[in-house]
């Protein structure tokens, strides 16, 4: 097994018991079909008899030979049987914890990773590519190593039977090892540049089934088409060349067994003719040759099959390279983070946040997008974060709910660098509603109590998000199966439902991503209204462009190019008369416009 495979070795050792009797098996199979061969040219020079009627002795003999025969083909059943059985049960389960290994690598990985993949790429390397793997670690194997077992019996027999008849016969035959090498490379570059080619057009299809009613809105349909048959036209181009080098591949084997089967002919009939050989052991060899021949051939098709799935365990391997950007833990092999971590992490968490001239800029960003942010947050307040797009507010909630890492030393917890919590322990205590929130294709109660601490009251966080008198109104209330993302829903009902998700966590410390966005004054006053009680003792922060929803906030910061510029509460905003009072009296004047229009 290749080097680009040995992160496979801990899974063939998990089941090396399976794998070692799937073996014993095979090499008793290869056994049985020998003997049988040479069982079946003895059996035929017993026919080579003076003409007259066969005596009893022979017919006994004959017998005997027939009842042998059968009776190793039926050893043989048995023995293939339980060799498949094994190797093939095997390489399934060992796909098995492979594809799930590979899924909860994939919920490991931070959001920057997914900034550099595409779903549909992704998705490319969790089903094709994992199908050829297993495909190198089932079927491949065990023809391998049939190949590898079988041929030095065969070989030797052979020998027994005539070794200038072997030497000829293999003569054409050695050249397979430099066809083997000539093909090999080209067809794994040519295998990744078809899975590279399968992942874009699944990204293509995922793109276009997830973005259809925008497509429908402005009538792409034709265009789109247009262009998923382009990438199609591709990976159509990319499979036959594959296939090409394989046509060209497999007949060269089967010219190479031909010549060798013309040289057994030729030169068993001559050795014949001058009593050096029996028809009885030309037989024999000709079995022999053709249960090698059999190996022979099907190395070809493992060789296709191993290159496909280094090409693919390459691909694999590529993601399983990658780690999470938010380390469970403090990494003192890393140069850059600092000094050592605070020695007690509380285990519940009050909700102090504490911001000290942070500077942060995204991977792939040229400019910071929080520059020098100074700021505190005390337990149980609300903090209310507005200003212009783009202006960083959230980046900040990303920051806090730890999906990036802040530099060390710029934003506290409890007094503890926010690094030098564990994530799950933090984000466990953290409710957030995103500006964009994601539903499961679930029912209603599900989505809502997902993730909830509490004792399944989804009713209760329902009305506490204005949501309850919706679900009242739909024929199956809470058990309400929702479509794709939601899709049966409301823009703001989603936000509600998203709303009642991050309070059913009960977290101390909540942060709204303008989570208020989608819904209309009204039901944003109920909502506003209903969480004063519930945000109490709780940490809050809620970013908005409205002012309204900010309002009630103890405290409220204007951000611009990723500084807070002013803050204050709402009052001493509106004295100061600056930008918060521009964007409030804008505000003012737009709702003004609409309610007169």
């Amino acid at each position: 097994m290749s080097h680009r495979f040995k992160r496979l070795y801990p899974y063939l050792w998990r089941y090396r018991v399976a794998i070692f009797w799937g073996m014993v098996c095979l090499v008793a199979t290869n056994f049985l079909e020998i003997r049988v061969a040479m069982l079946v040219g003895n059996g035929i020079d017993m026919l080579r008899l003076p003409f007259g009627p066969f005596t009893g002795l022979q017919r006994a003999a004959l017998t005997l030979f027939a009842v042998l025969v059968a009776g190793l083909a039926v050893g043989m059943a048995v023995t293939r049987f339980w060799m498949r059985r094994l190797i093939i049960g095997a390489s399934r389960r060992i796909e098995y914890d492979f594809r799930n290994d590979f899924f909860t690598h994939l919920l490991r990985l931070s959001p920057s990773f997914y900034d550099r993949y595409r779903t549909g790429d992704i998705m490319s390397r969790a089903t094709s590519d994992m199908d050829a793997i297993r495909m190198v670690i089932g079927p491949s194997i065990m023809y391998l190593t049939n190949t590898v077992t079988v041929l030095p019996m065969a070989i030797a027999q052979m020998l027994a039977i005539s070794a200038i008849l072997t030497g000829l016969v293999w003569l054409p035959l050695i050249t397979l090892a430099p066809l083997f090498y000539y093909f090999k490379s080209r067809i794994h570059r040519r295998f990744r540049r078809v899975q590279e080619l399968m992942s874009d057009l699944s990204t293509y299809v995922q793109e276009t089934l997830a973005g259809v009613r925008v497509i429908k809105i402005f009538g792409r349909e034709a265009g789109r088409s247009r262009d998923f048959n382009r990438v199609s036209d591709q990976y159509v181009a990319s499979n036959i060349g594959l296939a090409r080098l394989q046509a060209v591949f497999i007949p060269m084997l089967m010219l190479i067994v031909g010549l060798a089967v013309l040289m057994l002919i030729w030169a068993g009939s001559w050795l014949i003719i001058h009593g050096r050989l029996t028809i009885g052991q030309l037989t024999s060899f000709f079995l022999l040759l053709n249960w090698s021949v059999w190996p022979l051939i099907a190395l070809g098709w493992v060789l296709t099959q191993i290159e496909r799935g280094s090409a693919s365990m390459l691909r694999v391997e590529e993601i399983f390279r990658q780690q999470p950007d938010i380390a469970p833990a403090y990494d003192s092999q890393k140069a850059d983070v600092g000094p050592a971590p605070s020695p007690a992490i509380p285990i519940k968490l009050c909700g102090r946040i504490e911001i000290r001239d942070l500077t942060f800029q995204y991977p792939t960003a040229e400019e910071p997008a929080l520059r020098n942010l100074n700021l505190i947050i005390e337990p149980g307040a609300t903090l209310g974060l507005t200003g212009p797009v783009g202006c960083g507010k959230s980046t900040l909630a990303r920051l806090l709910a730890r999906r990036y890492n802040p530099p060390r030393g710029s934003v506290f917890v409890d007094g503890v660098d926010i690094l030098d919590w564990p994530p799950h322990e933090l984000r466990r205590q953290i409710g957030v509603v995103d500006q964009e929130p994601f539903l499961f294709s679930d029912t209603i109660a599900a989505n809502i109590l997902f993730g909830s601490r509490g004792d399944g009251r989804a009713r209760q966080y329902a009305d506490a998000a204005q949501l309850a008198s919706d679900v009242d109104s739909f024929p199956a209330g809470y058990e309400t199966l929702l479509g794709e993302r939601g899709i049966n829903l409301s823009g703001g009902q989603r936000q509600r439902v998203a709303l009642a998700r991050a309070l059913g966590r009960e977290p101390a410390l909540l942060i709204l991503d303008d989570a208020l966005a989608a819904v209309d004054t009204h039901t944003e006053e109920a909502i506003l209204s209903g969480l004063k009680q519930l945000l109490k003792g709780r940490t809050t922060l809620i970013i908005s462009h409205r002012i309204s929803t900010v309002s009630l906030a103890d405290e409220i910061a204007y951000m611009d190019r990723g500084r807070i510029v002013e803050q204050g509460t709402h009052a001493e905003l509106m004295a100061l008369r600056g930008r918060y009072h521009d964007l409030a009296r804008r505000q003012q004047l737009a709702a003004e416009i609409e309610r007169t229009a």
